[in-house]
């Protein structure tokens, strides 16, 4: 039997933003174009550009778009930009996939609102929303590169809950979503108090953890561990866990 992720990467798709998600995305989708104006991509410009958007339509159709967008710590006008300008520009006839964030699920501030805003513009278009977790990935772990750093601890108290997701396990449930009925799907492939996470990164590197905390981002703390019951509901499942990578990248 043939899995709805695997239909869905049977379908042409763009992926709008090939950075560290939407570069795993691309390579497990066999008729995909890449679409972004920093990262490499097979068409490079703003993807809140039609005439972008027309140079890629004549190369592929889609009947999927990946938005794997970011800001990368971007001001509120970079968040409207990078979110609802692109949103308001693709095409009407494809599914859309949205990237978001967990942290979109609590909290105030205006950066949080522009985000929850291009949720719904995708929702209202029949599309899915990804509240995705921390990403992590060969190349690319900010819990074990600032425990190796000796930079200041999370900000938070000790039973503050870490949420964390594989790159490659976030991938397959956004292929999972591109069949799913139009909702929020918060994602996260697994959740520990920040005194777990310490003791586990102490454990397998062998570095004591640093003694000061650092002060808490615009992002907010999370409050609880996420829930990801509605996509695991649909059949996904982490295959990757935080132990086994900080394990095989420090003894690699």
């Amino acid at each position: 039997m043939i899995s709805p992720g695997q239909r869905a990467a049977a379908q042409p798709a763009w992926v709008v933003g090939t950075g560290f998600l939407g570069s795993a995305l691309c390579r497990a989708l066999p008729l995909c174009l890449g679409i972004d104006s920093a990262a490499p991509a097979d068409v490079c410009g703003d993807a809140a550009d039609p005439a972008v958007l027309a140079r890629a339509a004549a190369r592929l159709e889609p009947q999927v778009v990946f938005c794997c967008m970011a800001t990368h710590g971007g001001d509120a006008a970079a968040y409207r930009h990078a979110y609802l300008d692109v949103v308001a520009a693709l095409p009407r006839g494809p599914r859309v996939v949205f990237c978001s964030s967990t942290s979109a699920g609590h909290g105030a501030g205006e950066r949080k609102d522009i985000l929850r805003a291009a949720e719904q513009a995708v929702l209202e278009r029949g599309g899915v929303v990804a509240r995705l977790a921390p990403l992590y990935g060969p190349g690319r772990c900010e819990l074990l590169r600032r425990h190796l750093a000796g930079e200041p601890r999370l900000p938070g108290p000790p039973a503050r809950p870490l949420n964390y997701l594989h790159v490659q396990d976030a991938a397959a449930a956004l292929l999972l979503l591109a069949a799913a009925p139009a909702a929020v799907y918060p994602v996260c492939g697994e959740s520990l108090s920040k005194s777990a996470a310490y003791a586990l990164l102490e454990r397998l590197t062998g570095v004591p953890a640093a003694a000061a905390d650092a002060p808490a981002s615009h992002r907010g703390l999370a409050e609880q561990a996420v829930d990801s019951a509605a996509i695991r509901a649909l059949g996904w499942a982490p295959r990757h866990s935080l132990a086994d990578f900080i394990s095989l990248s420090c003894h690699a």
